[in-house]
């Protein structure tokens, strides 16, 4: 707990009258309800401490959400990405079976002159 914020309300003085009509002295009696009061005060969380805590976490909860968006961002330029790498892959497989038919047709022209002049040489 930091040294500007309240402390929880403990009446001592009734601690210390309930102690020593219980038995304890004066002395004994201050020294066990300021260990007391000392250890609630480090210990317990005030209203103030439980406001700051709720800004905190609010502020904390924008940052994710900000977070949340980014991630969302990138994942959907991923999928754009990806959406384009396999409109790729589909071009290229057509320009492949594309140029495949055009050699083809070549190589068939080709024979078909080499059949040509072997029968004109015959």
């Amino acid at each position: 707990m930091q040294a500007n914020q309240a402390s929880v309300t403990f009446n001592t003085h009734e601690a210390v009258k309930a102690l020593k009509s219980s038995g304890f002295d004066e002395k004994q009696a201050e020294s066990v309800v300021q260990t007391i009061n000392k250890a609630v005060n480090e210990t317990v969380a005030t209203k103030a401490d439980l406001a700051i805590l709720g800004a905190d976490l609010e502020v904390q909860g924008a940052k994710i959400e900000a977070l949340r968006e980014t991630v969302a961002g990138i994942k959907e330029n991923i999928d754009k990405n990806m959406a384009t790498k396999a409109d790729l892959k589909a071009e290229i497989s057509s320009l492949e079976t594309r140029m495949m038919r055009m050699m083809w047709l070549q190589l068939m022209a080709m024979l078909g002159m080499f059949v040509t002049m072997v029968v004109a040489l015959t």
